[in-house]
């Protein structure tokens, strides 16, 4: 079920209100993305964890959801825990400050927050690709700042699914974002 911005304390500067976006659609999309265990993944404004529930069902080393408001991170522990998750780590904070990204390969969003954060998001992103240049994949569900990530240069959209209520929108890190493939000696 959804929840408001009021209910949360928040306002709309920061955060859009709260819906599950996990289950079988985006299930769907991360059958696709060919995880291992060497993948982890982090849900920015991961809500009450319904997303976190579905990206357990795969192999990524490290699930990990960031969430503003303290009331609903406290239901998301409960649902983990719940639900016997006790690998998802949830952690308090606002996404538009987070750094911590250089150990996920998948960041995942379903529109949680305004222009202005997700700026902050991407910039620090960016910030996160050059110090460790690797393949990261950005999961964007309902992307109403679609043209914001494309003239960013960060990413570039790979795939779109339209199966489900919201389009989801799978970008990758532009090429030179990415690890060049050390050449051998000869």
């Amino acid at each position: 079920s959804s929840v408001s911005l009021r209910q949360m304390g928040l306002d709309e500067s920061r955060a859009h209100n709260h819906a599950n976006s996990g289950g079988p659609a985006l299930e769907k999309v991360f059958r696709t993305l060919q995880i291992t265990d060497q993948d982890a993944i982090l849900d920015l404004g991961c809500g009450k964890g319904g997303a976190l529930l579905t990206m357990a069902m795969f192999p990524f080393r490290r699930i990990a959801g960031l969430e503003l408001c303290p009331e609903i991170l406290r239901i998301a522990q409960e649902n983990m825990a719940r639900a016997g998750l006790n690998r998802v780590e949830l952690i308090h904070g606002d996404a538009a400050l987070f750094t911590a990204y250089d150990d996920f390969t998948h960041i995942y969003l379903y529109n949680p927050f305004p222009e202005p954060v997700l700026r902050s998001v991407l910039h620090n992103l960016e910030d996160s690709l050059r110090r460790a240049p690797r393949r990261l994949t950005l999961i964007y569900k309902n992307p109403r700042f679609h043209d914001v990530i494309a003239a960013s240069g960060i990413f570039v959209l790979d795939r779109v699914f339209t199966h489900a209520g919201h389009p989801i929108h799978v970008y990758e890190a532009a090429e030179g974002f990415r690890r060049q493939p050390e050449k051998a000696e000869s």
